[in-house]
C-alpha cells in the first residue's frame, strides 16, 4: 500500500511539473530577444549604421542604450513609435563609432506587463589597410 501511495504521489508531482512548464512557456518567451544586428559577439570592420533587436513576441521597449567600453552612452535615434509594442525595434547610430567594445542595453514590457531586458555586445575593429 505504501509503495502504491508513493508511486501515485510521484505521478501527481510529475504531472504538476509538466503542467507548470506548459503554462509557463508563453511567459518565458515574453520579451525574449530572438535576433540582433549586430549579433551578440560580432566583430565589425566598421561602425554599424543601425542597431536592430527582434523579439519572439511584441515588446514595448522602454529603454534602449548604446554604451562604449567606458560606459559612455552613444547617440541613437530610434525609428518608429516609442510607446508601441513591436516585434522589432531599430535605431540609427548617430555617430561613427571608433574601434572598441560596445553593448546595447534594452528593457521592455510584454503585452501582459512582464518586464525584461538584456544586453548585446559587439566590437568595432580598426579597418585593415
Amino acid at each position: 500500500m505504501t509503495a502504491l501511495l508513493s508511486r501515485r504521489c510521484s505521478l501527481v508531482a510529475a504531472a504538476a511539473m509538466v503542467l507548470g512548464l506548459v503554462a509557463a512557456g508563453p511567459a518565458l518567451a515574453h520579451s525574449e530577444l530572438h535576433h540582433a544586428e549586430p549579433a551578440d559577439g560580432a566583430v565589425l570592420r566598421s561602425s554599424p549604421p543601425a542597431i536592430s533587436l527582434m523579439f519572439a513576441m511584441p515588446v514595448r521597449v522602454m529603454t534602449l542604450k548604446l554604451l562604449d567600453e567606458a560606459g559612455r552612452e552613444r547617440k541613437l535615434a530610434r525609428d518608429g513609435e516609442r510607446g508601441a509594442a513591436v516585434a522589432e525595434v531599430r535605431a540609427t547610430v548617430q555617430e561613427t563609432l571608433p574601434p572598441g567594445a560596445y553593448r546595447v542595453e534594452w528593457r521592455g514590457a510584454s503585452a501582459d506587463g512582464h518586464v525584461g531586458g538584456g544586453t548585446v555586445g559587439f566590437r568595432v575593429e580598426r579597418a585593415a589597410r
